[in-house]
């Protein structure tokens, strides 16, 4: 849905989706305290005209609206700002502020890990959390698996 979405708005579909990690984590039924709801924590208060011709405001939990009208206010915001980076902030919620609190760049970011793998480049495994006594060495990962039982 995201690529039928996004070649209709003139959006990068990995975009789009890149967004709906930042925003929910992919979770339909996120809910901010702000009043953000679903998949792009879209402002259902805000934005609730967009959600009448859906049935109204409930339907922020449905997977393919929230995503039609997120990508749809995520479109207005880049063409009102100029600019991706701009809309980005508008869409935030920061864009009259200094500090995005570094939205832009985590956005930025997957979407430029989710534009390689949609080129069927390859990317590095997650690497695990590690706690503060793990070895940071590229040789010490090695003994710490071989240690690990089998």
């Amino acid at each position: 849905e995201a690529y039928e979405v996004g070649q209709r708005i003139r959006i990068d579909p990995t975009l789009i989706i890149a967004v709906m990690a930042v925003e929910s984590g992919f979770n339909p039924f996120a809910q901010s305290p702000m009043g953000a709801q679903g998949l792009m924590q879209v402002m259902t208060g805000v934005h609730v005209d967009k959600y009448a011709s859906f049935g109204g405001k409930l339907a922020a939990f449905d997977p393919l609206t929230n995503l039609r009208v997120g990508a749809r206010v995520l479109h207005e915001c880049i063409t009102r700002a100029g600019s991706t980076e701009g809309g980005l902030r508008l869409y935030v919620g920061a864009g009259n502020r200094e500090d995005d609190g570094g939205y832009v760049a985590k956005v930025l970011g997957e979407h430029q890990r989710l534009a390689q793998v949609a080129l069927g480049k390859p990317l590095p495994a997650a690497q695990p959390a590690t706690s503060s006594n793990a070895p940071t060495s590229p040789a010490e990962p090695e003994k710490v698996a071989a240690l690990s039982p089998r």
